[in-house]
């Protein structure tokens, strides 16, 4: 196995882990809060250190640091690569901690902003401004991570870091055994502990990736930091921060226009978080695997994007079909417990069907995007992204007007899936994507196998009667609805492989 498939798996395998532990962070909190004001509030307080974690924690801010600090050291030697790394903790550090206290400042305009349907000086509004000013202080130790990280991983050294997103669970998951213990379930204080383990959990990771950089040379030290390359550094990792966000960053918008509605926003989060899953599975095999890939494909960079949409629609198409169809259990059996109901399991489920559909989007959407940022095709990208969330807005504030929140949630499928199919258009036209038949051929074979696994699921889902969510039974019939889907999906997509493949394999 090469060094770099290596590092892939343990990327991948900690992005499981952290995932998994996250669903248990989830189902936690909304045991402890629901998914009425309490979580409304908290959720809304968590939006900018969530949108924080996920472009510094996922690897986005490597794009641009990592190739800077080489550059670096190639021209200076380890002293240019100190003076570097000191500047971009320091600038970074610095215009997040300058963030986060004009937000906390600023923080009854920023809850407006980001939840205007809560009344001004009602229970959702106090809460999340509260909460919201205790969550800020994570943004500048976020920073500091995110170059710490990134300097680890420029150095080879991938366990430790890709671990931190599962140390911030474990800080969060004891927050709210803190919390249970204690009996303050279904109170203000529950969001403030859930609020503060967030700050908690940055410290964590801090902590984590400055034990990672020990002993490399480009560890920041005290020597004389060199400004321009900072500058430089952050200017070019805003395209890439960008497109990590753009998920995100729709669904705050659909938040924003669906907040009126109680529990909607909760709902919508909750929601949202059993969809991380497939998508940073995707987003991180396109971080680890496909950009070095590019970088170096030459002639072939245009058949290794091809390679990786179908790899990406492969995942997130039985995964977003699977998420649709076995919505109502899926939630049932993850959050219905202690403050989360029956209503509220019912209104989280009608997001998930809906963001489900979303998901092959999203997932094809990020292997474009690095794609397009790899080979420098920067301008155009960015204004498809932001003509993206333009629209989203547009159609969110519609479909809510006439149809509801739970239509505003479709507005994030419809403009994933346009802003995935412009990006393939651009980046086919220069010829960075080979669109030829045998890419539609496989393409049409893994559409092909998911309808068959879809109409097997919903088959078996509509005959086998559901128990009550919470019960053994329920669980069991979740997992066998699970299984068959992956074994049907596999079994066709298996059979309808073209036969040259199947014999280059045999061989």
């Amino acid at each position: 196995m090469s060094l770099s498939t290596r590092r892939a798996s343990i990327v991948s395998a900690a992005t499981l882990g952290s995932r998994v532990l996250g669903f248990a962070r989830d189902a936690g909190t909304a045991a402890v809060l629901g998914a009425g004001p309490l979580a409304d509030a908290l959720m809304a307080a968590l939006a900018l250190p969530l949108l924080a974690r996920r472009l510094l924690a996922d690897g986005a801010f490597n794009a641009a640091l990592i190739p800077a600090l080489v550059r670096a050291q190639a021209r200076d030697g380890r002293e240019g690569a100190r003076r570097l790394a000191l500047a971009v903790l320091l600038a970074l550090f610095a215009l997040l901690l300058a963030f986060a206290v004009a937000g906390a400042v600023f923080m009854p305009a920023l809850i407006r902003a980001l939840a205007p349907g809560f009344e001004v000086g009602g229970e959702r509004a106090d809460l999340a401004i509260a909460c919201g000013r205790i969550a800020l202080l994570y943004l500048p130790l976020a920073a500091a991570a995110a170059v710490y990280g990134g300097l680890a991983n420029g150095g080879g050294r991938v366990a430790l870091p890709a671990l931190a997103p599962m140390l911030a669970n474990v800080v969060a998951l004891s927050a709210i055994v803190y919390v249970a213990l204690e009996g303050l379930i279904g109170t203000a204080a529950a969001a403030r502990a859930m609020a503060a383990a967030t700050v908690a959990a940055g410290v964590a990771q801090l902590a984590l990736m400055m034990l990672a950089t020990r002993g490399l040379p480009s560890r920041p030290a005290v020597v004389r930091p060199d400004w321009r390359g900072a500058g430089r550094v952050l200017r070019a990792s805003t395209p890439a921060l960008l497109f990590a966000g753009l998920p995100l960053l729709r669904l705050f918008i659909v938040a924003a226009v669906v907040s009126a509605t109680p529990g909607a926003v909760s709902a919508l989060n909750y929601a949202q978080r059993l969809m991380d899953l497939p998508l940073g599975l995707v987003g991180a095999s396109a971080g680890a695997v496909l950009v070095p890939l590019l970088a170096m494909g030459g002639k072939s960079a245009g058949r290794e994007a091809s390679g990786a949409v179908l790899a990406a629609l492969g995942l997130a198409l039985p995964a977003g079909l699977g998420l649709c169809l076995l919505a109502p259990p899926i939630v049932g059996v993850l959050y219905q417990r202690g403050g989360f109901t029956a209503e509220d399991a019912e209104a989280t489920a009608q997001f998930l069907a809906i963001l489900a559909l979303a998901l092959p989007a999203q997932g094809v959407e990020r292997v474009l995007a690095a794609t397009a940022l790899t080979h420098g095709v920067i301008g155009p990208a960015e204004r498809i992204g932001a003509g993206s969330l333009l629209a989203c807005l547009l159609l969110a504030l519609g479909a809510n007007a006439f149809a509801g929140p739970v239509a505003a949630a479709g507005a994030i499928a419809l403009c994933a899936t346009a802003s995935a199919v412009l990006l393939g258009g651009l980046l086919a036209r220069r010829g960075l994507l080979a669109v030829d038949r045998t890419l539609l051929r496989q393409g049409l074979a893994i559409l092909c196998a998911g309808a068959l696994m879809g109409a097997a699921v919903d088959g078996a889902a509509r005959f086998w009667t559901p128990p009550a969510p919470q019960s053994l039974e329920g669980l069991l019939r979740l997992a066998a609805l699970v299984g068959l889907g992956m074994i049907i999906y596999g079994v066709t997509l298996l059979a309808l492989r073209p036969r040259r493949a199947r014999s280059q394999q045999e061989t």
